[in-house]
């Protein structure tokens, strides 16, 4: 059973099997999370904010409803990387024609020249978009330029594969709605300083628990196999607006949706409200940290049964184009089953 699902992992991730893009040439490969024991399909939906600061008083998002939500950007890139500006340039050109909720994540393990990389930024990356980024870059858990939609897209490199653009690239991803069906839903973040002269304070989140009871379609195989209920973790990040970096070597000097800290509510009791005191990190320059509430969903697809899984991975190897499918299969293979490792640059 373990390397049935393993082999239809392999062939799902493969940008071989692109069924998933809704008809259209998307240039993004579907995200898929290492092997839990089925197939995991997860994204990223909310993205709403509030800017915080010494003697910021308390503030809250209220109620915002789905319909309201920026889609959700995340950047991997480095102060020493010049074609991540390009990258970083097409998101911003899309701000200008939909909301966006940008997060960058810099480089940590294994690097000398960025002071913006943080341990929990690079195993979150790793743990999300590490087996993904494996079959973009041959081989690489991360490397900038990465961009990721919604948390179930993921192009890589900077130029563009599909459009005229990298900017149209990436429009196609965020074109796509999301996976798990969001509509009519709503959330809500606040924020409650400690003191008019503390940066520390306390957090508080609701959504609408409706999400809980909503699943993704089976669009991959059929009826052989079955999503269990929808998972939901609400993620807070922290982040410095603009950081002013002057050794830079790509030059651009201010660097901007500067990710500090990322904050998983694994715990709470019911995830879809509740509270933490947040203790922010120290600033880099200026008083411009914003909070960012993502909710994370996440659901496993299971074979039915055994003869189930058996067939599955009979009919998704027939499915595969000839024309590169055992190269492919080989390259991706390795990078979804070995080992992880931090320093994988």
């Amino acid at each position: 059973m373990r390397r049935c699902i393993a082999l239809l992992l392999i062939l799902l991730i493969t940008g071989s099997v692109q069924a998933e893009s809704d008809s259209i040439s998307n240039p993004g490969l579907r995200v898929y999370v290492e092997e839990t024991g089925g197939m995991e399909m997860s994204g990223l939906l909310g993205g709403i904010a509030i800017d915080v600061g010494i003697g910021n008083l308390s503030n809250s998002t209220g109620d915002v409803p789905s319909s309201q939500w920026p889609a959700i950007a995340e950047v991997y890139t480095a102060t020493w990387c010049g074609n991540c500006l390009d990258s970083e340039h097409a998101i911003k050109e899309l701000t200008g024609e939909r909301p966006i909720e940008t997060l960058h994540y810099h480089r940590e393990y294994s690097e000398i020249s960025d002071p913006f990389g943080t341990e929990v930024g690079d195993d979150r990356w790793i743990a999300r978009y590490g087996v993904t980024n494996k079959v973009a870059t041959d081989g690489l858990e991360r490397l900038p330029p990465s961009a990721v939609f919604n948390g179930e897209w993921l192009h890589s490199g900077s130029v563009p594969k599909v459009a005229d653009s990298l900017s149209d690239d990436y429009a196609m991803s965020l074109d796509i709605e999301s996976s798990l069906p969001n509509e009519g839903l709503s959330a809500s973040l606040s924020w409650t300083p400690d003191d008019v002269n503390s940066t520390n304070g306390t957090a508080s989140w609701s959504m609408d628990r409706s999400i809980l009871n909503r699943t993704v379609e089976d669009i991959w195989l059929d009826d052989c196999m079955s999503p269990k209920r929808t998972s939901v973790t609400p993620v807070l990040f922290i982040v410095e607006n603009i950081a002013r970096y002057e050794d830079g070597s790509n030059g651009l000097e201010y660097y901007p949706h500067v990710i500090r800290d990322i904050v998983r509510f694994d715990n709470a009791v019911d995830a879809s409200s509740g509270s933490s005191t947040i203790q922010m990190p120290g600033v880099w320059d200026g008083e411009d940290l914003r909070l960012v509430l993502v909710l994370e969903w996440s659901t496993i697809f299971e074979p039915l049964d055994e003869d189930c899984s058996s067939n599955l991975v009979e009919s998704n190897d027939r499915s595969i184009p000839a024309i590169g499918a055992l190269s492919s299969l080989a390259v991706i293979g390795v990078a979804a089953l070995s080992p992880r490792r931090r320093n994988g640059d």
